[in-house]
């Protein structure tokens, strides 16, 4: 019996969706930060202090998130399928579209 684990909803259009979505909350801390900070000055400056959390965070996650890869890897030989298939934290542009039209669930080649 042939198996495909995690391909449906969010695992099927990126493979970490909470890692990515929790990385993007924090650019989005750091962006806010960014915009907030444009209200006071003249000048625009993209760099301020909290860029710091926002990589170190991010570098974390990068961390985190290539940990259970190998892990899973070990655990689970047709992962490397699964990671062929499905990005780690940004989604294809087709997945999207095809998940927003309601047409299946990000995936173009699904397995039985």
């Amino acid at each position: 019996m042939h198996i495909c684990l995690g391909q449906s909803g969010l695992f099927g259009i990126v493979r970490k969706p909470a890692y990515a979505g929790e990385q993007m909350i924090w650019i989005s801390f750091y962006l806010f930060s960014v915009a907030a900070a444009h209200e006071h000055q003249k000048e625009r400056y993209f760099i301020n202090w909290s860029i710091g959390g926002c990589i170190l965070l991010c570098l974390l996650f990068q961390g985190s998130g290539w940990l259970t890869e190998q892990i899973s890897i070990s655990k689970y030989p047709e992962y490397r399928l699964y990671q062929k298939r499905v990005p780690l934290y940004v989604p294809k542009i087709s997945s999207l579209i095809y998940a927003l039209m309601g047409k299946g669930d990000g995936i173009k080649g699904k397995h039985d």
